[in-house]
Order: C-alpha cells, then structure tokens, then sequence
C-alpha cells in the first residue's frame, strides 16, 4: 500500500514529465486543435505541416501521459484531448 508520501512524490514526478512534455509548442499546437475537436493524425499533419512520422512520435509522448486519447476507426486513428484535462487546458495554452 502506498503511503500519502509516496503518492505525493509519484504525482510530483508525473507532473514534472507533463511539464516537459508541454515544453514542446507543436505539442501546444495539437492539444489547442484536439481541444476543440476530435481529430484524425491525416488531418493533424495537414494543419500543422508535419510529417506523419513526426505527428506521431508527438501524440505518442501525449498519450504516455494520458493527455489526449486515440480511438481506432479501420486503419484510422482519431485522437482527442482527455476529458479532465480539456478544461485546464481551455483558454491556458499559448504557443510560443
């Protein structure tokens, strides 16, 4: 069983790694599109001009730290941002 100490230090690390993750302003750019839609990683890379390759290591750091979610339609991937995080996000993200 986890102690109040250790959940606190384990959320601190959590935290730390989201923040790094949110240095990146593309990362910025893809959470201020899937805010306000759910969106396929065609139509991501076609409104940021990103490579596939690229858009997708990004989502994939996004998904590791359960900031936007993926639903599989066929061989289509749709992302979105996670419900608990949507309202933090709303109105708070600038990219630089």
């Amino acid at each position: 069983m986890k102690t109040k100490k250790q959940s606190s230090r384990a959320a601190h690390q959590q935290n730390i790694e989201i923040d790094k993750i949110l240095e990146n302003p593309k990362r910025l750019e893809i959470l201020n599109l899937l805010r306000e839609q759910e969106m396929s990683v065609d139509e991501l890379a076609t409104k940021l001009g990103l490579a596939k390759t690229n858009l997708v290591q990004h989502l994939a750091l996004l998904r590791y730290t359960q900031l936007v979610t993926v639903r599989r339609e066929g061989t289509a991937a749709f992302y979105t941002t996670v419900a608990a995080y949507r309202g933090a996000l709303s109105g708070s993200v600038s990219v630089a």
